[in-house]
Order: structure tokens, then sequence, then C-alpha cells
């Protein structure tokens, strides 16, 4: 079911694609990386409020595909409780960045 944009609270975050398109279950991986690769605390807490906490750490640990900057990735570990990422070169934004 296509999300209003009035009603889709992740719009903003998703200036490359139609967000009135998106649909909250289907594209949940994508909502949910996008958002904490490139939202704000408030951004986190509307997350929190739209799935939950075990939903969060399963689609983060899938992989973000190349959209985190290493603190960021670092600080949503934190945020999340995840002691350990596989593959952790394919959440990062720029692999030559990552700290040794």
């Amino acid at each position: 079911m296509p999300q209003l944009k009035s009603t889709f609270p992740f719009a903003h975050l998703f200036w490359f694609l139609d967000s009135t398109k998106l649909d909250l279950i289907k594209d949940r991986n994508l909502i949910i990386h996008q958002t904490l690769a490139y939202g704000t605390m408030d951004d986190f807490k509307k997350l929190l409020q739209t799935y939950s906490k075990k939903t969060l750490c399963c689609e983060f640990q899938k992989g973000g595909r190349g959209l985190y900057l290493p603190a960021v990735l670092e600080f949503c570990r934190y945020l999340l409780k995840v002691k350990r990422l596989n593959h952790k070169t394919k959440y990062l934004k720029y692999d030559h960045l990552s700290p040794a």
C-alpha cells in the first residue's frame, strides 16, 4: 500500500525516489538503512515507533550496501547494541576510510 507523502515520516530522507511509493513492510530494509545512515535522532525515534527493536537489529545486520561512514556505522551499532557485523566493509560508504 503506497504511503502518502504527508504521512510517511521519513520522506525527507528519500530525495532520490518517489517516497509515496514506499511500503513500510516491503521496503523496510531500505527505509531502515537510509534512516540510520542519514537521519537524525528524531528519525531514529520514529524508526523505533514504526518497527520493533528486533526488526531494526535484524535488518541492520543484513547490511547497508555502502551507506555508512565509519563513525555513523559504529554509532548505529551502539544504539542497536549489535556486537559484531559480518563483512563490515560492505556497510561502509568509503571502505578506504575504515579504521585499521
